[in-house]
C-alpha cells in the first residue's frame, strides 16, 4: 500500500473484505433440477368420494424441488361432467395440501382445458406458483386477463426450439422470469447447443434434468467501519453477485450475527446478537447487487466481535452462498469489528457523503483553459 493510496486519506477507518466464489454452484431450494410428483386421478379418487390423500405430503417431502402434477386419468365411475368432477378433485387436493412450503409449484393439467379446471388451480393454490404450458395460449390469455401470476412450463428439444422462441415472442413472455420461474422440460436426454443457448436467454430457473439453472448468489465484498459504538450505528456496504440464470423467487431476508470474542457466556447463554436487515430483497435480480444499510446496535459489552452474514427464506431455511468460506448454520463469517463507548452519531448518515471505494465523477474532467 503506497503513501498515496486511498486508505491513507480515509475520513473513517473502514474494513473492506473481499471473497472468492467456488467452482461448484451450491444446491438450494427453488433452483436447479425439479422432481415431478405425479398423482393420477384414478388413484387419488378410485371411487366417487373416496380419496387417497394421506401420502401426498410425504411424497412432496421426499424429493428435492417437488412440482405437483395431477394426471387427469379419468376413473371408470366418471361418466359425464368430467371437467367439473376433475375441478372438484383439484380443490380437494389443494385444500388437503394447504400451504406446503416444500412445494415449488403446480403444473396446470386439465381434461378439457376449461375455465372450471383453471379456476380450481387458481383458487386452491393461491400461495403456490402455478405453471402454464407455453403452448396453451388459451390458458395464458385467461391468466393475463384475470391478472393472475404464473410460471411458465416450456417443453422443448433440439427440433422445436425455434417454435418455443416464437411462442415467447408472440405471447410477450420474454420478461415473465422477472416475477415467476421458467420451468424447462427437456424431452431429449441431453441438452444440446441450441437448447443450452436459448434456456439462458429465457432465464430458465428450473428443469426436469440436471442443469446449472436458477439463482447462484455469491458475496464478493463487504465494507464497514473498523470501530463502532454500542447502541450506535453499524453501517454496511454489501456487494452480492447473482451469477445464475434467474432470481430468487421465494421471499428471503438478510441476517447479521455479531458474536463476542473472549467474553464469557452469561448464565450459560450465548451472548451473540442476531440482527435482521430491513431493506427489501424483492428487487434482487441477476448480475451485480449492491445493498447499503445502517443497523442500530443494541446495548452490548465493549470488545471485539466477529461478524457473520446469512440469507434465509422466511421459514428460516438458509440460502447457500457460492463462497469459499464454510457456513455455520447458514451464516458466513466476514470479519471482526471493535465496539466501544465513544459516541459516533455521524455514522447514522455516513453513506450520504462518504465513499470508501473512492469517488468517481459522472463527467470527465475538463481541459483547463489556457492562461491569456
Amino acid at each position: 500500500m503506497g503513501i498515496y493510496s486511498l486508505e491513507n486519506y480515509e475520513k473513517y477507518k473502514t474494513k473492506t473484505i473481499r471473497f472468492k466464489p467456488q467452482s461448484k454452484t451450491p444446491s438450494n431450494f427453488g433452483a436447479g433440477q425439479i422432481h415431478y410428483v405425479r398423482l393420477p386421478w384414478t388413484f387419488l379418487e378410485p371411487n366417487r368420494g373416496e380419496f387417497n390423500l394421506e401420502f401426498i405430503n410425504k411424497e412432496i417431502e421426499n424429493v428435492k424441488n417437488p412440482v405437483l402434477m395431477l394426471v387427469p386419468e379419468i376413473p371408470v365411475w366418471v361418466s359425464n361432467h368430467q371437467s367439473d368432477a376433475f375441478a372438484a378433485l383439484i380443490r380437494r387436493v389443494g385444500s388437503f395440501i394447504g400451504e406446503n412450503k416444500n412445494l415449488v409449484g403446480v403444473v396446470i393439467s386439465t381434461i378439457n382445458n376449461s375455465w372450471a379446471e383453471w379456476d380450481g388451480y387458481l383458487d386452491s393454490f393461491e400461495s403456490t406458483t402455478v405453471f402454464a404450458d407455453l403452448n396453451n395460449k388459451e390458458l395464458i390469455g385467461y391468466l393475463k386477463d384475470k391478472n393472475k401470476e404464473f410460471g411458465l412450463l416450456v417443453k422443448c428439444n433440439e427440433e422445436n426450439w425455434i417454435d418455443c422462441c416464437e411462442g415467447f415472442a408472440k405471447q410477450n413472455l420474454q420478461h415473465i422470469w422477472k416475477k415467476n420461474p421458467v420451468l424447462v422440460h427437456l424431452t431429449d436426454d441431453v441438452c444440446e447447443t441450441n437448447m443450452s443457448r436459448e434456456i439462458y436467454r429465457w432465464h430458465g430457473g428450473l428443469s426436469n434434468i440436471l442443469l446449472d439453472l436458477g439463482y447462484n448468489l455469491t458475496l464478493r465484498r463487504v465494507t464497514y467501519p473498523e470501530v463502532v459504538s454500542k447502541k450506535g450505528a453499524l453501517p454496511l456496504r454489501l456487494w452480492f453477485v447473482n451469477m445464475g440464470t434467474a432470481k430468487v423467487y421465494q421471499p428471503f431476508t438478510i441476517k447479521l450475527r455479531i458474536k463476542p470474542q473472549g467474553l464469557p457466556q452469561t448464565h450459560g447463554k450465548d451472548t451473540s446478537y442476531e440482527l435482521t436487515l430491513g431493506d427489501s430483497t424483492e428487487s434482487w435480480s441477476v448480475g451485480d447487487i449492491t445493498h447499503n444499510e445502517i443497523l442500530q446496535l443494541p446495548d452490548m459489552e465493549v470488545g471485539i466481535y466477529t461478524i457473520s452474514i446469512g440469507l434465509f427464506l422466511l421459514d428460516n431455511t438458509p440460502i447457500q452462498l457460492n463462497n469459499e468460506n464454510i457456513s455455520v448454520n447458514g451464516f458466513y463469517e466476514i470479519g471482526t469489528v471493535c465496539i466501544d463507548n465513544k459516541k459516533r452519531d455521524e455514522l447514522f448518515n455516513i453513506w450520504d457523503t462518504y465513499y470508501p471505494e473512492g469517488y468517481y465523477p459522472l463527467e470527465d474532467p475538463q481541459v483547463p483553459e489556457e492562461e491569456k
